[in-house]
């Protein structure tokens, strides 16, 4: 059995310009300690071999406090008998003008793959070959190759795993990414064991079999990076398919609470009671440690849309969540907020939202309404049938009543 843990843009001090001095600080001290939870977690686990696929630091913005860090860790790693091998990405290439040649790395069971050219590397265990690396590196920060094209045949009989920083066509989120490297599962070749990717930050498996995986990131760095964060284990067995156990590390985590239903708050007590209760719904299975960045974002009716729409005001209010939840930062959004309607009372008016109400009812019933309301682009010009169209769109219409009417009274309101 070959044990890899598998970890990825790692992007240590990433500068966090946004933020205030004191989260700037710690957001920078949360890369350097994710990391070593890393290390941690591969001496835990007895991991023959850490994998680490690209963008482990960005370039010219890594310090020399944070590459003392990083050297002694890696070499606590392989002094302990764990193999460490380290494909560069876009963010830390490999060609020699770039940081990654430059560093002092340990002289044992540590390998810099910083070459198109893929290479094989042998996992050993008390001297005897328990799987195999094979791997590629970026040389330059914007790569337009397809490396895994390269890649030669898996060798065996012992497990294989392929390590790239790469772009794949139809993972999640890599809209959010440059293509660099970009290549398709065809080119990922099935007869390796296991594929350990980096380069999209969002944690998915994209085949069952022959698994390729993205580990995402090990500590989030904005709210695009929400949720747990931190690396996989896996273990790779000769006849068995591929056991995969994701475990969290980051010690900072980002996360969005999306708050509707505040139709009975009445004052400052009921928002942060109802504010509180989201976050603490969300911080079941967290980590013991856990610090926290949040993100409140307001939406639907609410009567204290007044105080809420002043930006100032949730200027305030954030504050005063961040002392009393005892998180590092909060930032409050009005992401749609409105004064409760009555709607009822609307209808059958002769005013905009009175005809308005009573199109939408006549759409929810009757397929001309419905056709005449639909952009000839949905009109099912395609031959699809109709009756699965016109279920699709009533399903679009529900509950646009009340949107309607939010946003034809909020319209109307005096400035």
């Amino acid at each position: 059995m070959l044990r890899i843990v598998h970890a990825a843009d790692i992007h240590l001090d990433t500068p966090y310009r946004r933020h205030d001095e004191a989260a700037r600080a710690r957001l920078l001290d949360a890369g350097r300690e994710a990391f070593v939870r890393l290390i941690d977690l591969a001496l835990e686990r007895q991991a023959d071999a850490l994998l680490i696929a690209g963008d482990l630091f960005d370039n010219d913005s890594l310090t020399l406090a944070t590459e003392r860090v990083l050297v002694d860790e890696l070499t606590r790693a392989t002094s302990a008998g764990v193999t460490v091998v380290y494909a560069t990405g876009n963010h830390d290439p490999g060609r020699a003008n770039y940081r990654a040649m430059g560093i002092d790395w340990p002289d044992e069971r540590f390998h810099l793959v910083a070459s198109r050219q893929p290479r094989r590397i042998a996992i050993e265990r008390e001297g005897e070959v328990v799987g195999w690396v094979v791997a590629a590196g970026h040389q330059t920060p914007r790569e337009d190759r397809d490396l895994a094209a390269a890649f030669p045949d898996a060798p065996d009989p012992e497990p294989a795993v392929g390590l790239l920083h790469a772009h794949v066509v139809g993972a999640a989120s890599i809209d959010q990414h440059h293509s660099y490297a970009p290549t398709s599962l065809e080119s990922l070749d099935p007869s390796y064991a296991y594929w350990a990717l980096g380069h999209i930050h969002q944690r998915q498996k994209l085949r069952p079999d022959s698994p390729v995986c993205y580990s995402g990131n090990v500590q989030g760095r904005h709210f695009g990076e929400g949720g747990a964060r931190g690396a996989m284990v896996v273990e790779l067995d000769r006849g068995s398919a591929p056991e995969i156990e994701c475990v969290a590390l980051a010690p900072v985590r980002w996360e969005t609470l999306d708050l509707e239903g505040l139709e009975t708050v009445r004052n400052l007590t009921d928002v942060h009671a109802t504010i509180r209760a989201a976050f603490d719904a969300r911080r079941g299975g967290a980590l013991p440690d856990q610090e926290w960045i949040l993100r409140v974002d307001l939406r639907g009716a609410c009567p204290m849309v007044a105080q809420l729409a002043d930006a100032d005001e949730r200027t305030e209010l954030a504050a005063q969540l961040r002392e009393d939840l005892g998180v590092l930062d909060v930032e409050v959004r009005d992401r749609g907020l409105h004064r409760p309607v009555d709607i009822e009372s609307h209808r059958d008016q002769p005013h905009l939202l009175g005809q308005t109400l009573a199109l939408l009812a006549r759409a929810a019933t009757d397929d001309d309404a419905l056709d005449g309301i639909t952009p000839d682009q949905m009109a099912g010009g395609d031959g699809g049938d109709a009756a699965e169209r016109r279920a699709y769109l009533r399903e679009l219409l529900e509950d646009l009543d009340a949107e309607a009417a939010a946003r034809l009274l909020r319209e109307s309101e005096p400035a």
